[in-house]
């Protein structure tokens, strides 16, 4: 096997296990899954040891290459179906039902069609050996039909859908699997004009030899850019849990101050889920300890930390963290103190008007589709952009850690001994 085959199967393979666990988990994800363990299946049986074995096997001459097509026509199906179920999720249910039927249909055809092919020895090559032959012709032109169609309709659903789709690298994604389907049909257009135009005893733009490297090169680029694209959006989800994690690292610092003055706002459950769930209910307990914490927080506290913060930083966004965190430290001193909040009712809890606190509200975990959109949360829990809201308390941490907000802290800490 030539070396770049032998890359382009090692990867293939790659792929399929490593989204096995995610196809056994999400039915969703299952034929993505199927797609590729179809073509890595399909271009194990081409290598001649897997190849020869099989023939030899069963004395059926290139049965090896009726089993490559006809999981060439599962994986076809298989990736219309991933691309559907994305772009016309309505139509997910109607579009397994006709793709099961016009499979099952393809697969007999070509069944029907291998069986009556004349094949009086093992070709290694199955187009070159049939070229000009009316039923190896009538054969090869069911797989490619089957097959041009699949890429031409993937085609144009990835890169319809790749304009709607909201994450950077969810879209280039979508478009390097367009462009790999977009190839994957020029691949079969090619063939089908070689065939057609050998059997009409007419010669072909290029020799046989020639357009054999020709095909090569397109199917390998074609897919190529499947198993591209379908990586980018996987490591675009790897890096946003990294970037997570990284993020509750780096707030840990404030919330593990704010939850100590008031503890009561933790939701006592196991963190089992993924990063971005977490770094959600965190951001959540940051913000219910902040609104606590300001009835801890008079008026003559507040104008003094935006003075102490005037003088500080000259700049107006960094002036505004700055002075939140003053307050909000020296609050915390005060919490600890035993000072009384500005609010006296045991039952009566500051809340903003865009965040009521509750505990079915305030957490993630208790929705049940947190796991699988957590975005969902920025839009129905939160009523502000929660990118921005990150970097926003990102900066309250690093200023509420600052000299000044410790000496601040420090001049306060003495008026409640």
């Amino acid at each position: 096997m030539h070396p770049f085959k032998f890359v382009v199967l090692a990867a293939l393979w790659t792929v399929a296990i490593w989204r096995l666990p995610s196809a056994v988990r999400v039915v969703k994800h299952r034929p993505v899954w199927i797609a590729f363990t179809s073509v890595a299946a399909a271009m194990t049986l081409g290598h001649p040891a897997v190849e020869g074995l099989l023939n030899g096997a069963t004395g059926i001459n290139n049965l090896a290459t009726l089993g490559k097509n006809l999981l060439g026509i599962l994986g076809c199906s298989a990736i219309l179906q991933f691309v559907i179920s994305m772009a016309r999720p309505q139509a997910t249910r109607t579009s397994l039902r006709v793709l099961t039927a016009f499979g099952l249909i393809g697969a007999s055809a070509l069944t029907f069609l291998f069986a009556l092919t004349p094949r009086p020895y093992n070709a290694d090559n199955f187009f070159a050996a049939h070229t000009g032959s009316p039923l190896g012709t009538a054969y090869c032109s069911v797989f490619l039909g089957y097959l041009g169609v699949s890429m031409t309709i993937a085609t144009r659903l990835f890169m319809g859908y790749s304009r709607h789709a909201g994450a950077a690298w969810l879209r280039l994604g979508l478009r390097l699997l367009g462009i790999g389907t977009a190839a994957g049909a020029l691949y079969t257009a090619f063939r089908m004009a070689h065939m057609l135009t050998r059997l009409a005893g007419h010669r072909f733009l290029t020799d046989d030899r020639t357009t054999q490297t020709v095909a090569d090169i397109i199917e390998y680029t074609a897919i190529a850019f499947i198993i591209i694209g379908n990586s980018i959006p996987a490591c675009g989800v790897l890096w946003r849990s990294f970037s997570d994690w990284h993020t509750l690292r780096r707030l840990r610092p404030l919330w593990s101050s704010l939850t100590g003055a008031v503890p009561d706002i933790v939701l006592d459950t196991p963190h089992h889920r993924g990063p971005r769930i977490r770094l959600h209910r965190q951001v959540i307990e940051i913000r219910d300890a902040t609104l606590i914490l300001a009835s801890y927080a008079p008026p003559h506290l507040r104008e003094q930390a935006d003075r102490r913060a005037a003088q500080a930083v000259p700049d107006g966004e960094h002036r505004t963290t700055l002075a939140e965190a003053l307050w909000l430290r020296a609050a915390c001193e005060a919490k600890h103190a035993g000072a009384r909040p500005l609010i006296d009712s045991a039952d009566e809890r500051p809340v903003s008007p865009e965040h009521p606190h509750s505990d079915s509200d305030s957490h993630p975990e208790s929705h049940p589709d947190a796991d699988s959109h957590p975005e969902s949360h920025s839009n129905s829990d939160f009523n502000f952009d929660f990118d921005i809201e990150v970097a926003r308390l990102r900066q309250l941490c690093e200023a509420y850690h600052s000299p000044t907000a410790e000496a601040f802290a420090t001049e306060h800490r003495l008026e409640h001994i």
